[in-house]
């Protein structure tokens, strides 16, 4: 009981604050402790109220390749089961460089149905009741449409989180019509109470090259009038993070790209930040930042770090990605306990003991 009422008091000095204005380290989970108590009390102090235990209601987290993440906790109805939300789910993985490594725009858009439809029967661990999309690129929503439409979850009330300009491609790309209208479209700032769980939406950024510019920009203000046929012609649109909080859970920050907009995070204490990790030079002091107007999260996953391309349980990921983010954190003497999970494809990453070790 003493633990529900500090996360309680923890929640409510949150939302105060949002209202108002707006080291230890863990690869595969092994976990170390750096900081003193003085110095961790020292970052408390300068980044707000001290961070409660959170309560043991269970969150488990699945990276489903790319920026894409299965969440599946409890909460609200139990009789339902197991809550599901869906973040920038991908499967396709269909060829998108060129000749030089890079992204091009003007390559065809190859949507792999049977890839989806095997990933929703088999990997998923059943209907979500929100898919959230951070923007339009193809990699984070070109295969909504056909989970929207996946047989077996007919009988289910699946709602799209968005921007317009996502929506305006989930109607090109076939989704069902009673799915589309059933689209919550979100801007930033959207603070948005569900059954035994709440979600946050913030206004962010899209990756930047090393020549600082941005792949498929763009925004839609109505479907386009032919139905899309390569990679370029689904925009980014408007770029989104989400936080999702489980009731007297845990808070997991998501972000489907390597940028941010640091006004827009402040005073937020997330427990665990989902932390893009593609090309991110371009970006001055991207993890550093980071860490600082997050207060240092207990917990840091990297993100959309594997090759986009092999079939997922044998794509190649980069291994330096963690590494980067245990670097970032070890450049933070004063940094309470801070730890980095390395997720492997659909491999369950236990949220919930994580944070209480």
């Amino acid at each position: 009981m003493e633990v529900l009422l500090m996360l309680r008091l923890r929640r409510s000095v949150l939302k105060g604050t949002l209202a108002a204005g707006a080291a230890g380290l863990l690869s595969g989970g092994a976990a170390s402790a750096t900081a003193t108590t003085s110095a961790a009390s020292q970052q408390r102090a300068a980044h707000g109220p001290a961070r409660a235990p959170v309560a043991p209601a269970p969150l488990t987290m699945r990276w489903l390749g790319v920026a894409g993440w299965e969440l599946t906790f409890g909460g609200g109805d139990t009789a339902t089961g197991p809550r599901r939300v869906l973040f920038d789910p991908y499967f396709s993985r269909m060829r998108c460089l060129n000749a030089d490594g890079k992204l091009d725009p003007s390559l065809p858009l190859r949507l792999d149905e049977t890839a989806v439809a095997e990933a929703a029967r088999a990997r998923l661990t059943g209907a979500p009741e929100l898919i959230l999309v951070s923007h339009g690129h193809f990699d984070h929503l070109a295969d909504v449409p056909r989970l929207l439409a996946h047989p077996e979850w007919r009988d289910h009330r699946i709602r799209t989180l968005c921007d317009d300009s996502s929506r305006h491609l989930l109607t090109a790309l076939g989704a069902p019509e009673k799915r589309v209208a059933d689209v919550i479209t979100v801007r930033g700032g959207e603070y948005l109470q569900f059954d035994g769980f709440t979600v946050q939406v913030f206004r962010s950024l899209h990756s930047q090259g090393a020549d600082h510019g941005y792949f498929a920009p763009g925004r839609l203000v109505a479907p386009p009038p032919t139905r899309p046929t390569t990679l370029g012609e689904l925009p980014e649109g408007e770029t989104l993070m989400y936080a999702v909080t489980v009731e007297e859970g845990p808070t997991v920050l998501l972000s489907g790209a390597s940028n941010y907009i640091a006004r827009e995070l402040a005073g937020l204490r997330p427990d665990v930040a989902v932390v893009g990790m593609t090309s991110h030079s371009a970006v001055h002091g991207y993890l550093e930042r980071l860490l600082e107007v997050l207060g240092d999260p207990p917990l840091l996953i990297p993100s959309h770090h594997d090759d986009m391309v092999s079939p997922l349980t044998a794509a190649r990921v980069d291994s330096a990605a963690a590494a980067a983010l245990s670097t970032a954190v070890s450049a933070r003497p004063t940094a309470p306990r801070t730890r980095v999970l390395d997720p492997r494809p659909y491999e369950p990453l236990d949220i919930t003991a994580a944070l209480s070790t």
